[in-house]
């Protein structure tokens, strides 16, 4: 460098103080002051300079001053430089550097204050939406718009995934449709740590999984950032961006869209708790209606309930219920007992006259017996038996009564029914019962308590006439088969209580004017029946036990005919005795006490009225025919068995003639029914002529 001229010092000396005045100005603009600064410091220098901010490479030794972020560099040979001179350049760098910082923070003051209005707007716009939908599309929306990107999307937590819920900006239906695991991607990463996550390079980074990769292939993604949407203690979700250009996410980057995913996340739970608000606000009026609807459904059915009460409590039975609902409601109403025929029904005549109902139950039931389906049945119980069936059948043009109203209603009438017949069952069961303590007086009272029985009977409108049998049955194997089959007490007891009514209730053949029960023991009056009608009767019971009980085994006696009301206590005592021979000799376990003959004897209670019937049952009739017309009837079969049955030996005896014999045996037959061709006949009469000897009536049998 060659020396400088001596001309130009006066130069360099106005360059210096030029240099000097420059350091006590606040210029606003950086550019500006940089440039005043090259040169002043080149006129104090007398050289050309450069001033560069922020370079890349050191400054040359010897040729440059560098103080801060300002480097100012000589590009000539020039002698040495005084320190007071170099000391005003490295001022000048320190004050060039702090104009470039007050413009820095001038920029980043009037950005931050830009940011925030943008982010004041976006939020607010945010938190003025409650759809929960609509809210995530305002959230993707906004921060594509924030953030300069592409694609955004919001993902929701749903258990161990994150899916995708609102996507903006993207190309493939792919993306809209994302689920992540933790560890997924960017947004499984950020689902595991709980902390923003980014790439710079989508498809080359090995930060993060490969599982997108294709996916980000086909959206051409170059770089990502996501931001968890989280609430103290709560993981929601993950809001995502992408670009599909080359770039680099910055920490302001960052820091707007963490701020923006804290106020997205606040405005998330917000709607979700209006959206929660608005459902139960919907509930509650939905509940409101409904309770609404309930109470004028329980107001008409409580009505109808109680006039239902009424009418049952009054005793109008079941024709009156029926007419009650059908005039309430204007509907028809049918009342069908357990096998389907009608017991009572009022409102129109399109009502089935019989429920078929072995065809099925509800709607096979329905469809069989032609009803529509706005028809209701419901069963009816009583003491915890199905007896019967109750049919609701609107009106055609009923639209206000609804479908509620009328199980409601079907409903009650089926508790009136059983009420109804529960209370027709309690009366029927209480004359049942004073007529079996009636019964009971009569076969086995003191003579006072028959004769108030019977009273009794009469009051309660059974008489008792002429040829009464008492039948006498035993329920063999109740207690077997309970306990056989598990039965409770209350099955046992319910059993035996349903034969009786079967016997109490037949509808053919004669009726039975008194039945009793106790535990097992059945006890029955039945009038005017001869023999062969007194089997038939008892046959039939012992198909109807069988028909109820085809397991019930039972034993039957039926006592003689008897004309008097108190000659019941001994057709009690020939009952019992013929009811033995059945449990003994077996058969068909029905016996008939007078045709037991001899056996009575050995089954009887052995006391002198039994053995007197027994004599008189053979040898009365011979006894009185004798008496009225001086005949030897019973003298002549005493013969007749002495002479081992032979007409021949009997007649020498008697000193008659064989004729004469054959007459007499025939008059005997007559008169008693024996058939002393049988052997059981001629034992009877045999042991009747004996025991008519042993009796003190001797002369008669000599």
């Amino acid at each position: 460098m060659e020396p400088v001229d001596a001309g130009r010092a006066p130069a360099a000396a106005d360059g210096t103080q030029r240099l000097r005045d420059l350091l006590t100005t606040l210029p606003t603009c950086a550019e500006e002051a940089l440039d005043d600064l090259e040169r002043m410091v080149a006129a104090a220098l007398g050289s050309e300079v450069t001033v560069d901010v922020d370079p890349g490479t050191p400054p040359p030794a010897g040729r440059a001053v560098q103080v801060g972020r300002v480097t100012v560099c000589w590009t000539i040979e020039c002698p040495r430089v005084p320190d007071e001179l170099r000391a005003l350049v490295a001022q000048g760098c320190a004050w060039a550097t702090l104009v470039l910082e007050r413009g820095d923070a001038v920029r980043a003051g009037d950005d931050a204050a830009q940011e925030t209005v943008i982010v004041t707007e976006v939020v607010e716009r945010l938190l003025s939406v409650h759809d929960v939908d609509q809210l995530l599309l305002s959230i993707a929306t906004r921060t594509l718009g924030l953030l300069d990107a592409d694609i955004c999307g919001v993902l929701l937590r749903e258990g161990d995934e994150v899916a995708m819920r609102s996507c903006v900006g993207h190309r493939v239906i792919d993306t809209a449709r994302l689920r992540m695991k933790r560890g997924m991607g960017v947004a499984g990463l950020v689902f595991e740590t709980g902390e923003p996550a980014k790439v710079d390079r989508y498809v080359e980074d090995r930060t993060i999984s490969r599982d997108f990769v294709g996916l980000a292939e086909r959206e051409q993604t170059e770089s990502a950032l996501a931001v968890p949407l989280a609430l103290p203690g709560e993981f929601l979700g993950v809001l995502e961006v992408w670009r599909r250009r080359p770039s680099v996410f910055t920490d302001q980057d960052v820091r707007r869209m963490v701020t923006l995913a804290n106020f997205a996340t606040i405005a998330l739970r917000s709607a979700r708790l209006h959206d929660e608000q608005v459902r139960a606000n919907i509930d509650l009026e939905k509940a409101h209606t409904a309770l609404k609807h309930q109470v004028g459904v329980l107001g008409r059915t409580a009505e109808l309930q109680h006039a239902l009460l009424t009418t049952v409590l009054e005793g109008g039975g079941l024709p009156a219920l029926a007419r009650r609902v059908a005039t309430e409601l204007g509907c028809q109403v049918g009342i069908y007992d357990g096998a389907g025929a009608v017991l009572a029904a009022h409102g129109g005549p399109t009502l089935p006259l019989r429920l078929p109902t072995r065809s099925g139950k509800g709607r096979a039931l329905r469809r069989a017996a032609g009803l529509p389906p706005a028809a209701r049945l419901q069963r009816v119980y009583a003491d915890g038996d199905e007896v019967g069936w109750v049919c609701l059948l609107p009106a055609d043009d009923d639209a206000q009564t609804g479908e509620e109203i009328l199980d409601a209603v079907v409903a009650q009438i089926a508790m009136a029914c059983s009420l109804s017949l529960l209370r027709e069952r309690a009366a029927s069961r209480a004359r049942h019962e004073a007529l079996s303590e009636v019964l009971w007086d009569l076969v086995q009272g003191a003579p006072e308590h028959r004769t108030a029985a019977r009273a009794r009977a009469q009051q309660m409108g059974v008489s008792l006439g002429c040829r009464m049998r008492v039948v006498h049955g035993h329920l063999d194997n109740v207690e077997e088969l309970a306990t056989r089959h598990g039965w409770e007490t209350s099955r046992s007891d319910r059993l035996r209580r349903d034969l009786v009514r079967a016997l109490r209730d037949r509808e053919e053949g004669p009726r039975l004017a008194l039945v009793a029960l106790r535990g097992d023991l059945v006890v029955a009056v039945a009038e005017g029946l001869d023999s062969a009608a007194a089997k038939r009767l008892v046959q039939d019971i012992v198909d109807t036990v069988r028909r109820e009980v085809p397991e019930l085994r039972s034993s039957w006696g039926v006592s003689r005919a008897h004309n008097e009301v108190d000659a019941l206590p001994a057709a009690f005592n020939e009952a019992q005795t013929a009811l033995s021979a059945s449990h003994r000799l077996g058969g068909d376990n029905v016996s008939l006490y007078e045709e037991l003959g001899v056996v009575r004897l050995l089954l009887g209670s052995g006391s002198d009225p039994d053995l007197q019937t027994f004599i008189d049952d053979v040898t009365g009739p011979l006894v009185a025919y004798d008496r009225e017309n001086d005949g030897s009837l019973v003298r002549t079969l005493r013969a007749f068995f002495d002479a081992d049955c032979s007409q021949r030996v009997a007649a020498e005896k008697l000193f008659v003639h064989h004729k004469t014999l054959r007459y007499r045996l025939e008059r005997i037959k007559q008169l008693t029914g024996l058939d002393l061709s049988r052997h059981e006949d001629r034992m009877r009469a045999d042991v009747a002529l004996r025991l008519l000897q042993l009796n003190g009536d001797g002369s008669s049998a000599s």
